[in-house]
């Protein structure tokens, strides 16, 4: 089909006007493409031409020097344009020809074709350029044809190979697909040996990206999933294959978004078998044989988990299956595999990390940063989703332990969502502490010891103590920077550590007194995150 398609110098020399026309040198190149027809009478052209140009000449700028002709062969050939036609009648004759430029154009299958008699270069011109015109129709033609037949075949049942050997068939070149799990498939006319050497060639690096070779990635939300490559052996590709070769990639990667989605909705029905799992329901033993009884081949040495709070989304939706598809391919991208359950706005993911070494928590920040730079959560619906990850544990059967920690990281991270930037729960320090307190109900009565002089008075007298104590003691005692922070004369904050003094104590700077209120405080943020006055470093007065 790529020889109908494609134009080539053998279909132009059968024209009319190019009966009497001899081909003096580079016979074995006639199956060059023509895209165009130019007219050239000057000696430089390497700034002139695109590419698969048959060029028309008379001569009259270099036929008095025949090293002219051989630099301008050699700038043709590297400019990768189609042959050269030499009306050889007025401004020169066969003997002007040297036989080195004949010896170059034979070396690199150029084609020479001469005119021994005037020709009209405006009827060649037009009748190569309707040639043109007719080949671009065709190829329009013949690749609405082929998309329609890939929709056919998309409606089958395990299209990629339907779709591999279409290809094939369509432009007769080594077709090669490779996925990301190193599943590769060859359709050629090649024996299995000389396949198993093609591949070899290319994942050795050996192939590069040519004018023969085209290797093109098959994308899912801007994923690499595959590699697509289609090798021709003799001729260069054409525009044609390259089309096709784009609408066959797109094609798979329709094919590959719909496995993962019958993937996803399949393990969204054993949702309740994780559940017992996270509640810790299951023994080691009844974990293994369920990764083994799904074909699950990890051995993971590590796990955690990770919630995401989706409040703005219905868990049933399309949106949130996407959502968990794009995850699972960007984290298995970071060695691990993923479980998954839904919870009312929660999806509860059991991250197993294939993985030796010691930065599993450094591949999950990866991951989630990786997630959130995605063009799939840009949209308004997706930007308010959180992240919290859990304990990271070494048994199958902690996994309980790592859920009830994630739970306690996200309660942390919204009800703290001004002063925490972390996913971790590693990372929550004297939140957890905190929150332990406010679970047992002691954490207000703590406040209230510590901190109730102080908030008393700036609820009677509309003051702002409680901003300078916590500047302060986050300053470690230092004046200066406290009243840099606070954007007052260090007067002022004179004043105001004296009365913090009258109603905390002279001690209140001395440990452990002073730890204790350093907590008192961060739990007064805690429960009062919403407060727009507290700790934002305003000018006060």
């Amino acid at each position: 089909m790529q020889n109908e398609i494609k134009l080539s110098v053998q279909e132009v020399i059968l024209q009319e006007q190019f009966q009497q026309a001899k081909i003096v040198a580079g016979k074995n190149g006639l199956h060059r493409t023509v895209k165009w027809v130019h007219i050239i009478e000057v000696s430089e052209v390497s700034n002139l031409l695109n590419g698969n140009e048959l060029i028309l000449s008379t001569g009259v700028g270099w036929k008095e020097g025949k090293a002219t002709l051989l630099s301008l062969v050699q700038q043709l050939i590297d400019c990768k344009a189609a042959g050269l036609c030499i009306e050889l009648r007025k401004y020169m004759t066969m003997t002007d020809v040297p036989e080195e430029t004949i010896q170059l154009a034979n070396q690199y299958d150029f084609p020479i074709i001469v005119f021994d008699h005037e020709v009209r270069f405006v009827d060649i011109t037009e009748s190569v350029h309707t040639l043109i015109i007719k080949k671009q129709y065709q190829m329009i033609t013949e690749l609405e044809d082929y998309s329609r037949r890939l929709n056919e075949v998309l409606l089958e049942t395990d299209p990629t190979e339907k779709i591999l050997r279409m290809l094939y068939e369509q432009i007769k070149t080594p077709v090669i697909y490779q996925t990301n799990e190193g599943l590769v498939e060859i359709v050629s006319k090649k024996t299995k040996k000389e396949n198993q050497y093609l591949l070899q060639m290319i994942n050795d690096q050996k192939i590069e990206q040519s004018d023969r070779i085209i290797r093109q990635k098959i994308h899912v939300w801007n994923q690499t999933f595959a590699e697509l490559m289609i090798i021709s052996e003799k001729v260069s590709i054409h525009e044609f294959e390259t089309l096709v070769l784009d609408r066959t990639v797109t094609a798979l990667a329709q094919v590959i978004l719909r496995e993962l989605w019958t993937e996803e909705r399949r393990m969204a029905k054993e949702s309740d078998w994780i559940q017992d799992w996270l509640n810790g329901e299951h023994t080691k033993e009844q974990i293994v044989k369920y990764l083994a009884e799904h074909k699950l081949d990890i051995n993971p040495k590590k796990a955690v988990v990770l919630l995401l709070n989706v409040k703005q989304l219905n868990i049933a939706s399309s949106t949130t299956t996407y959502l968990k598809m794009l995850l699972r391919h960007i984290f298995q991208e970071q060695g691990f595999f993923l479980l998954s359950a839904d919870l009312k706005k929660t999806i509860v993911f059991i991250l197993l990390d294939n993985r030796d070494g010691n930065d599993c928590r450094k591949r999950i920040q990866a991951g989630i940063e990786h997630a959130l730079k995605s063009d799939y959560f840009k949209d308004d619906f997706l930007s308010h989703i959180q992240f919290s990850v859990g304990k990271i544990v070494n048994h199958l059967t902690e996994v309980k332990i790592s859920y009830e920690k994630a739970k306690e990281t996200a309660i942390v991270r919204d009800q703290a969502s001004n002063n925490l930037s972390t996913f971790f729960y590693d990372d929550l320090h004297i939140y957890r502490l905190i929150y332990a307190a406010q679970e047992q109900g002691i954490l207000s009565e703590f406040i209230n010891d510590y901190l109730k002089p102080v908030l008393n008075y700036d609820k009677l007298y509309d003051a702002n103590l409680i901003d300078t104590l916590n500047v302060y003691l986050e300053c470690n005692g230092s004046k200066k920077e406290t009243a840099q922070r606070l954007y007052i004369v260090r007067q002022s904050l004179y004043h105001r550590l004296k009365k913090l003094n009258e109603l905390l104590g002279e001690d209140f700077m001395i440990t452990p007194k002073r730890q204790a209120i350093e907590f008192a405080v961060s739990a007064y943020k805690y429960l009062n995150k919403n407060e727009q006055t507290f700790f934002k470093g305003e000018k006060l007065s």
